[in-house]
């Protein structure tokens, strides 16, 4: 649905909002069941930054220091929760069950999402009830209803929200069902025609309970917040401006006033803020992909030695790896963070620093992203050159490091096995190589340009199947000479050698292609005093020597490095069946492995 499309006082959707409740306390709960009846702080650093609601009950907030909150609570039960790997995965697990309710489901950080149910509405409801053909006395709304609202004819909406909300209470009692029953958590829900009342309305009844909001009852609730913070998309500095302009919540309301708003943050924010006060939000429900970064930080009392910097971030990538592995994609950027607390002045603040890596650092072993240990040591040292240019700036003023920060970012999918270059290569392990030669004797000519390129299918990304069609490329004059026929190493040979045959075409000497049979005999005949060239053991003899002398120098010397890298070959083959490593060839398929 097009945001244009919705006046300001639409009803059209039916959008509901999701909150687990104490969702770190839950997530730990979970883990260790003892801690139900307890009162439970999850702490980070020296903060509660949540804690169940039998804390709750003897006073203990969010974000209240531990000693205080120890002081509140004695018997407070403290559990670490720096490490968030549990909770993202929990978090996006839901995100991803949720999925199953409506395609519209949109994160809104680790514990909430909003979802677009209406077309589930609209289906659940039947096609007659869209234009208000049901009648609103045949269904019940589940849960708490804000407002004064008697379900009269008089007080119904000719547009038909009436049926839509209550239809979406019900819905919203599901889902709540459903995460209780699938992952053990309890959650509060808010049901509303925005996403701007679905979360305020959502907020009154907790916990493990639901609210819904008709539309006649949206200035109400609006009316009854008691600051500006309280309204979601009003941050702190635009509540501390109208503060310092003594500005109320029914003054943003009035329409009077809107010059004025408009004046102290432009015309844009101005109308947002004033369509904010009065509930007015056509917004839509953004589906939520995978994350474009993933990061963690580290923050402490204050570290100056370089050996302790590297030590954090080599734990922090350690840390970071895991996460990257559960997501499936690989990073193509590295950013690190550092907070900087200037001694003298006695104030922080943090820079940044990021740089674009080589996806052939991460390698993929039973399906995750790995780290082996010459990459991850490379990636530290990118890490730690990051790190200097940044202190380097600050080698006149004394100062602390009291946090450390790492990311990676611009994530690319890892190929499909079944649509991927390298996949083919896989299936084709032996590539046999023939270059066709074309000149006057007894050999059956074939054009090099008769070569078909082997045929591959991709996917499209609507997931239908596309031939693949090499572009055309412009045609270079080559002088034609006779084939030779690489013969099969296998048959006649134990040792693995490649085939001449396999050259590039770009290191072949060639004239023009007017060359004729008189111009190839004074060449022969020219060069027949001179040594004879060694014919390569896997070519035709009698081929061989009707080819010009520099042409059989170039095979030769081909041939002799060929022979060259067989021996590495053989020796690294060698030193992976015994260490269990795979030897660094320079093949194709090495090439476009690296680079899926």
């Amino acid at each position: 649905m097009n945001p244009s499309t919705l006046n300001a006082n639409s009803h059209d959707r039916t959008i509901i909002h999701v909150d687990m409740d104490c969702f770190y306390a839950q997530v730990e709960m979970n883990k260790n069941p003892s801690l139900f009846d307890k009162p439970l702080g999850i702490q980070q650093k020296n903060i509660v930054v949540t804690c169940n609601y039998i804390a709750r009950e003897y006073g203990v907030k969010k974000c209240m220091l531990i000693t205080d909150a120890q002081k509140t609570c004695p018997n407070l039960v403290l559990v670490n929760g720096e490490d968030l790997h549990d909770y993202r995965q929990i978090s996006y697990k839901v995100t991803t069950f949720l999925q199953q309710f409506t395609p519209l489901v949109e994160r809104l950080g680790m514990d909430e999402n909003y979802l677009d149910v209406t077309n589930l509405v609209k289906t659940r409801l039947g096609s007659d009830c869209v234009n208000k053909v049901c009648s609103f006395n045949a269904l019940k709304p589940v849960g708490h209803i804000f407002g004064d609202l008697k379900f009269d004819e008089d007080d119904d909406c000719d547009c038909g929200c009436f049926e839509r909300l209550t239809m979406g209470t019900i819905i919203a009692k599901e889902i709540r069902d459903a995460l209780k029953a699938n992952f053990q958590l309890t959650s509060c829900a808010g049901i509303a025609h925005n996403k701007l009342l679905a979360k305020i309305v959502g907020g009154i009844h907790k916990p493990n309970q639901q609210t819904v909001l008709y539309p006649n009852n949206a200035l109400e609730l609006m009316s009854s917040l008691s600051s500006f913070a309280m309204i979601p998309g009003i941050g702190k500095v635009m509540e501390e401006i109208l503060t310092k302009e003594c500005l109320k919540l029914d003054d943003l309301q009035c329409i009077e006033n809107l010059g004025r708003l408009k004046t102290l943050f432009g015309a844009e924010k101005g109308r947002l803020i004033h369509n904010l006060s009065l509930g007015i939000d056509n917004s839509l429900v953004k589906p939520s992909g995978k994350p474009q970064s993933i990061g963690l930080e580290d923050s402490f009392k204050k570290i100056t030695a370089v050996g302790e910097v590297k030590e954090k971030f080599l734990y922090l990538l350690t840390r970071l790896m895991i996460l990257v592995s559960e997501d499936g994609r690989i990073p193509r950027t590295i950013k690190i963070t550092i907070r900087l607390f200037d001694v003298l002045k006695k104030t922080s603040h943090k820079e940044t620093k990021q740089t674009n890596l080589n996806t052939s650092l991460f390698t993929i072993e039973n399906t995750k992203i790995r780290l082996n240990p010459q990459s991850n040591e490379k990636i530290i040292s990118i890490i730690m050159n990051l790190a200097n240019k940044i202190i380097s700036n600050h080698t006149n003023k004394p100062y602390n490091i009291t946090l450390l920060g790492l990311s990676f970012t611009k994530f690319i999918e890892r190929a499909k096995k079944s649509s991927s270059i390298s996949s083919f290569l896989r299936k084709n392990v032996e590539v046999q190589s023939i270059t066709n030669i074309e000149h006057k004797t007894d050999l059956t000519p074939m054009e090099c340009s008769s070569i078909s390129m082997p045929e591959v299918t991709t996917m499209t990304t609507d997931g239908s199947e596309s031939d693949y069609e090499p572009s055309p490329k412009k045609k270079i004059k080559r002088r034609s000479f006779p084939a030779i026929i690489s013969k099969k190493r296998s048959s006649c040979f134990d040792q693995d050698l490649p085939s001449p045959s396999k050259l590039k075409v770009a290191d072949l000497h060639l004239s023009n292609n007017d060359g004729s049979a008189d111009d190839f005999e004074n060449a022969t005949s020219s060069s027949s005093s001179l040594k004879p060239i060694q014919c390569p053991l896997n070519a035709t003899e009698e081929v061989f020597r009707v080819l010009p002398r520099d042409i059989q120098e170039e095979l030769w010397a081909e041939y002799t490095a060929s022979s060259a890298v067989a021996s590495v070959r053989s020796s690294s083959c060698k030193e992976e069946r015994e260490n269990g490593t795979k030897p660094k060839i320079n093949t194709l398929l090495n090439y476009f492995v690296k680079n899926c």
